[in-house]
């Protein structure tokens, strides 16, 4: 299997990567500088992101979106 090169947004801050069962990334979670809100992403095996919703803290994205 070969390792996901992820495609990471310009002027945001990586603060968690979700991987799956296998080791795999699946969620990558960010914000800008300034931590106002933070951004979900699924990530794709190209190492392309989807971004799927915005919240004030990260566990509120993980509860969402990682459970």
């Amino acid at each position: 299997m070969a390792e996901i090169k992820i495609k990471y947004p310009k002027n945001e801050i990586s603060w968690v990567l979700r991987k799956d069962s296998k080791g795999s990334p699946r969620f990558l979670i960010t914000s800008k500088e300034a931590r106002d809100w933070y951004y979900i992403y699924a990530v794709q095996e190209s190492g392309a992101l989807t971004k799927l919703g915005k919240a004030h803290t990260p566990k509120e994205l993980e509860e969402k979106y990682c459970s």
